[in-house]
């Protein structure tokens, strides 16, 4: 009889453990994180026209589907400092401004990418969105990028975008960038 109540004591024990590992793993790491609330603490940069009139923020919609976006004119760079928990992933849509599709230039090249701080940057996502030469760019592009490789250190991501393709020349006409809802979600 002494022996099956330590065993219930233990059991007892086991499964609030469990329980309680469960309800920590999922309520305190899964979310996300909006990037666009953040971006007045951000490092923006842009060339030929100031940050504060090349970087805004916006509602968009595309095909029916509307998202708070980062408008960013070509040239541009933003820079968030931020720490990914474990189990964290860049997610956004990029686009072109729907009022630009049927508009003389050569589409945004989208860059983003992380430097850890120690004079190393990863480039994790390099996309030529032209809407005007390809109708499949006419939409919003899902991207999904992992950053759990950087879990629990500071790093700066950086969203990046280039008026044209490498060596192509810098072709601004119509470059109306989009990172729609971007986010740093954890548990995807």
């Amino acid at each position: 009889m002494f022996r099956n109540r330590w065993l219930i004591l233990i059991g007892v024990i086991v499964v609030l453990g469990l329980l309680v590992w469960g309800w920590r793993r999922n309520s305190g790491t899964a979310g996300s994180v909006d990037l666009v609330p953040l971006l007045p603490q951000a490092e923006k940069r842009s060339g030929p026209v100031p940050p504060d009139e090349a970087i805004k923020v916006m509602t968009v919609t595309i095909n029916g589907e509307a998202k708070a976006c980062i408008r960013e004119q070509a040239n541009g760079r933003i820079t968030f400092r931020l720490t990914p928990p474990p189990d964290s992933w860049f997610s956004a849509s990029i686009a072109l401004d729907p009022s630009v599709w049927d508009k003389e230039g050569d589409g945004v090249l989208f860059r983003l990418g992380v430097d850890d701080g120690k004079g190393v940057y990863e480039e994790l996502l390099n996309q030529h969105v032209n809407p005007a030469a390809n109708k499949s760019d006419q939409r919003w592009i899902p991207v999904a990028l992992d950053l759990s490789a950087y879990a629990g250190r500071e790093v700066k991501l950086i969203l990046s975008t280039n008026a044209s393709m490498p060596g192509k020349g810098n072709d601004l006409r119509n470059d109306l960038a989009l990172w729609g809802a971007p986010s740093l979600v954890v548990g995807r």
